[in-house]
Parts: structure tokens; C-alpha cells; sequence
């Protein structure tokens, strides 16, 4: 009894993390389309504008800071188009694998911990660079994600040979 609370527990966590990964893979598709289309050009003036109003307040303060510079890195074409295929990339293949786990398709398994694992060692080399907070956080949870996505596919495969 209490393995099989333990396994459903892993199972419930395992889904959590699928959910998320499909929700996420949203927002990355969003993104990238954002980044390689007009739109972001439009999204800039726009905070420009508001920027040199007085609707977003203090120029002091953080966020503000914070999105400026992003949004002033940007603005060189070529890291756009990387960014933006980065994520386009990323979202569709996130989407395509937390489908296929979902539906609980065992190839998808090892390719879902591959294709993370690939990632997982561009975003530790990025991170020894940009020592970015938001890209620590994100590898972390990428790391969990592996942990919970081999669990479950030793547990699924161990179910279909009984």
C-alpha cells in the first residue's frame, strides 16, 4: 500500500510537470512568434513611448531598468532571430513531447529526457556566462523534470512486462 501511494505520488508530480512543460511550451511558441514577426517592433515603440511618459512612473526603478535593457538588447536583428527560433524551436518540440507523455507514448520518454538533457547542457553553459537568476531557476527545474520523466517511464515499462 504504501509503494503504491509513493508511486502515485511520483505519478501526480510526473503529470504536474508535463502540465507545465505544455503551458510553458505555450508562452515559448508565443514568444518566438513575437520575436520573429513585426510585432516585436511595435512592442518596443511602445514601451518607448510609455517609457518616456510618465505612466510607468520611476525610470529608477527596477523592472523598469530591467526591461529596458532587455528590450534594448533586442533590438539587434540577428539575437532577435536567435531568440526567436530559440524559443519557437523549443516550445514546439516541449509541446509535441508533453503530448506524447501525456498520451503515454514510451518512445517519448527517453526522447523527452534527451531532448531536456540537450538543453539542460546549453543552458549550463549560458548560465556560466549570463549568470542569469531566471535561467538558474529554469535549469533546476529542467533537472526535476529528467528525475520525474525517468521514474516514470522505468514505472510505465515495468507495468507493461507484468
Amino acid at each position: 500500500m504504501a509503494t503504491f501511494l509513493k508511486q502515485q505520488y511520483w505519478h501526480e508530480l510526473f503529470e504536474a510537470g508535463v502540465f507545465f512543460k505544455a503551458l510553458n511550451s505555450a508562452w515559448e511558441v508565443l514568444g518566438g512568434v513575437f520575436l520573429l514577426t513585426r510585432l516585436h517592433s511595435l512592442a518596443t515603440h511602445v514601451f518607448i513611448l510609455l517609457g518616456n511618459s510618465e505612466l510607468l512612473g520611476d525610470h529608477d526603478d527596477l523592472l523598469f531598468r530591467f526591461v529596458s535593457t532587455q528590450v534594448a538588447h533586442l533590438d539587434v536583428a540577428s539575437t532577435r532571430t536567435f531568440v526567436g527560433l530559440y524559443l519557437l524551436f523549443h516550445g514546439i518540440m516541449n509541446a509535441f513531447l508533453a503530448y506524447n507523455l501525456y498520451r503515454n507514448r514510451l518512445w517519448a520518454y527517453p526522447v523527452s529526457i534527451t531532448f531536456t538533457s540537450l538543453f539542460f547542457v546549453y543552458q549550463v553553459y549560458r548560465l556560466l556566462h549570463t549568470h542569469s537568476p531566471l535561467l538558474f531557476f529554469i535549469t533546476i527545474l529542467d533537472v526535476f523534470f529528467i528525475i520525474l520523466t525517468f521514474h516514470e517511464w522505468r514505472f510505465q515499462k515495468s507495468k507493461e512486462t507484468n
